[in-house]
C-alpha cells in the first residue's frame, strides 16, 4: 500500500480513482458495519464463574449475574470480582469489534492490520482529499 502524498502535484489519476474506490468501500461498510458493531456483546467472568457480566461494544454493561455462592465473599472481594468481570466483558467486546473491522477492512489497511488510530487518521486524510477548498 502506498503512502498518502498530500501534494496534489504528485497525485496520479489512477491513485485518485483507487482512493475514491477505497473511500466508497469504507463508507459503505460504515453504514452496514455500524449495525454489526451494535450487535456485539462481550462476555466476562470472575470468581471461578460465580460473577458474570456482559457489555456492549461502547462499554455499556448489559447484564451482571452474581451467584448465591459469590454472595459469600466479603464486600470488597465481591466488588473486585464484579469489576474484573465487567472489565473482561468490555475487553471481549472491544476484541470482537476490532476483529470485525479487521476482517471487513483489512484489505484497505496497511499490511492488512488494524491500527485504529492510524486507520482513523488515514481515513480522515483520504476523505479530506476529496473536499473542495
Amino acid at each position: 500500500m502506498r503512502r498518502f502524498d498530500a501534494d496534489p502535484a504528485n497525485w496520479r489519476e489512477a491513485d485518485l480513482e483507487r482512493d475514491a474506490e477505497q473511500a466508497a468501500k469504507i463508507l459503505a461498510w460504515m453504514d452496514d458495519g455500524q449495525r454489526e458493531l451494535d450487535e456485539i456483546i462481550g462476555a466476562g467472568e470472575a470468581a471461578d464463574g460465580q460473577v458474570k457480566a456482559t457489555a456492549a461494544v461502547d462499554g455499556t454493561v448489559r447484564e451482571i449475574v452474581i451467584t448465591p455462592r459469590a454472595m459469600r465473599l466479603d464486600s470488597r472481594s465481591l466488588a473486585e470480582q464484579l469489576m474484573l468481570a465487567v472489565t473482561r466483558a468490555q475487553d471481549d467486546a472491544e476484541r470482537q469489534s476490532r476483529r470485525l473491522m479487521a476482517d471487513a477492512l483489512g484489505d484497505l489497511l496497511p499490511d492488512g492490520g488494524l491500527d485504529l488510530p492510524a486507520f482513523e487518521e488515514r481515513l480522515g486524510r483520504l476523505l479530506r482529499s476529496f473536499e473542495r477548498p
